[in-house]
C-alpha cells in the first residue's frame, strides 16, 4: 500500500486501511437479487476478486478460496449497488473534508455510481482519486461546467459553444451539462459539435429549444422531467392524455432517457411541506449553515408574492401522472435525486425518492431496476455493472430483507461493497457518527 492510500483511509476517513483495498471476498449462503429480471436466487455463494464478481453458484458447489474473507450472509439479500444519475459534488471552494464526507454519505447508503452534473476546476482530480482507491467514493462520471444562457459563464454565441464543447472533451469531462437559457442556435451548435467530437449532452431543456427539438437533436437524458409539463401545458390543469401519449411514444422511440428527481422537484416548485423537511434526521450530516440556508430559502419561496400553492400542487400531481405514463409506455428511466441540494442529502435522499416513484405507480422492481440494471445499460460502453452477475463490477449492497417485497429494506444494510472494497455496517455507522459530530460544530 502506498503512503497516499494509507493517509486517505487512516487519517482523513478514520477507517482501517483494509477497506480501501479490493481483495477476495465470499458472500456465503446469500439470496441473490440479480436485477436482470424480477427474481431471487437463494442459497448462493458469491465470490469477489479485485473489483469483479468472479463466481456465483449454489453454496454446496463453491470452493471458497483460502485467502477469501467470508461474509456470512444466511437470511440476507445481495443486490447491485445503486446509482445517483443526477448528483453533485460540493460547491467550488469547499474544503476537502466536505468532498470526502459527501462521497461517503453516498456510499454509506449503497450508492456506488454517481453522475455529477456541474463541473468546476479540481473535480477531475477527485474522480481519479476515487478510481485509484485513495478515498471511499462512488465511481464518478462528471459533467463539465454548464452550458447556460445567463451569468458570468454564459454561452451566448455559436462560436463560444463550439469552442467550449471541444475544450471540455479535451479536458476529459464525461459529458456536457445543459442549463436553462441557451438560445436555439447556440444549443444546435453545441449538439452538432458534441456529436462530432463524441461527447454526450444532458440536463435541462432550455425554453428556446423545447423538449421535442432537444430530443431530436440527441440530448441523451432529460433530467427532472424538465420540459414535459411545459410541452403538455399542464402547470395549472390536468394533463391531456392524447398529447401525453404522443410525447411518451417519442421518448421511447428515440431512446431518450429520463431522470425524474420527483422529491427534489416538489421542493423546487414549492409543493413540499417545510415542517416535514426540516425534521429530516439526515440533515445532521450536512454543514449547519448549509441546512440553515435551505430552510431560509424555502420559507421565502412560500411567501413570495408570485408563489401559487395550487399551481405547485397541480404540477406535482401531473408529474406523477407523467412518470407513470413514461414507465408504462416503455421509456428508459434512470434514478436520480439531485443530491446534495435543498433537503436532498447525499445517499439518504434515495429512500424518499424510492417511495415517491412508488407513489407514482411504478413497481418495486421497475424502481430498483432504474437504479441498477438500467444504469448499467446506460454505461455499457464504459464498464460492466448494475447486476449481480459474473464479470460485473463488484458494487454490492447486502440487505436484511428482500427489497422486491419492501423498498424500505434498502435502508436496512449489513454492509456495502464499492469496486470490491467491503465496508460493514458497523464501520459505516462509526463514520456517519463522525460526520454528524463534525457537522454540528
Amino acid at each position: 500500500m502506498n503512503l497516499r492510500t494509507f493517509s486517505a483511509c487512516a487519517i482523513s476517513l478514520g477507517m482501517s486501511c483494509t477497506q480501501l483495498i479490493a481483495g477476495t471476498f465470499a458472500f456465503v449462503d446469500v439470496t441473490v437479487v440479480p436485477m436482470d429480471s424480477e427474481r431471487t436466487v437463494a442459497g448462493q455463494t458469491v465470490i469477489v476478486k479485485g473489483d469483479r464478481i468472479v463466481e456465483i453458484a449454489p453454496s454446496a458447489r463453491v470452493n471458497i478460496p483460502e485467502d477469501a474473507e467470508r461474509i456470512e450472509a444466511t437470511g440476507k439479500f445481495l443486490i447491485p449497488g445503486l446509482a445517483e444519475m443526477h448528483g453533485h459534488n460540493p460547491a467550488a471552494g469547499s474544503p476537502p473534508e466536505l468532498f470526502e464526507n459527501v462521497f461517503f454519505l453516498f456510499v454509506s447508503n449503497g450508492v456506488t455510481t454517481v453522475r455529477s452534473m456541474l463541473g468546476f476546476p479540481g473535480q477531475l482530480e477527485w474522480r481519479e482519486k476515487a478510481k485509484r482507491g485513495e478515498i471511499i467514493a462512488p465511481t464518478l462520471h462528471l459533467a463539465g461546467p454548464s452550458f447556460t444562457g445567463s451569468g458570468p459563464t454564459a454561452t451566448t454565441s455559436v462560436e463560444q459553444a463550439v469552442e467550449r464543447v471541444k475544450a471540455q472533451k479535451a479536458e476529459g469531462w464525461d459529458l456536457l451539462k445543459v442549463h436553462p437559457g441557451l438560445k436555439l442556435e447556440v444549443y444546435e451548435a453545441m449538439a452538432k459539435t458534441a456529436r462530432e467530437v463524441g461527447i454526450e449532452f444532458s440536463g435541462h431543456i432550455p425554453a428556446d429549444v423545447g423538449l421535442v427539438r432537444a430530443i431530436d437533436l440527441g440530448q441523451r437524458t432529460v433530467d427532472h422531467l424538465d420540459g414535459y409539463i411545459e410541452y403538455l401545458n399542464a402547470q395549472d390543469t390536468p394533463i391531456d392524455r392524447g398529447k401525453l401519449d404522443e410525447i411518451v411514444r417519442k421518448t421511447r422511440d428515440t431512446g431518450t432517457w429520463v431522470i425524474p428527481t420527483m422529491v427534489l422537484w416538489e421542493t423546487i416548485i414549492g409543493a413540499a411541506n417545510p415542517n416535514e423537511m426540516e425534521a429530516f434526521p439526515e440533515l445532521k450530516y450536512m454543514p449547519g449553515q448549509m441546512v440553515q440556508n435551505w430552510k431560509t430559502s424555502y420559507r421565502r419561496k412560500l411567501i413570495a408574492p408570485d408563489f401559487n400553492a395550487a399551481r405547485a400542487r397541480q404540477t406535482a400531481a401531473n408529474r406523477k401522472v407523467l412518470l407513470k405514463a413514461l414507465s408504462d409506455g416503455g421509456a428508459k428511466i434512470i434514478f436520480g435525486t439531485d443530491a446534495p441540494q435543498q433537503y436532498s442529502v447525499p445517499g439518504f435522499s434515495i429512500h424518499r425518492e424510492l417511495r415517491a416513484m412508488k407513489d407514482a405507480g411504478m413497481s418495486n422492481f421497475q424502481i430498483l431496476q432504474s437504479a441498477t440494471k438500467n444504469v448499467g445499460d446506460y454505461y455499457q460502453a464504459v464498464d460492466k455493472f448494475g447486476q449481480v452477475a459474473t464479470g460485473h463490477r463488484a458494487d454490492l449492497l447486502l440487505l436484511s430483507g428482500n427489497p422486491l417485497d419492501d423498498l424500505g429494506q434498502i435502508a436496512k444494510r449489513a454492509g456495502v461493497m464499492v469496486r470490491g472494497r467491503w465496508i460493514p455496517e458497523a464501520e459505516i455507522q462509526a463514520r456517519l457518527d463522525k460526520i454528524a459530530e463534525a457537522s454540528a460544530k
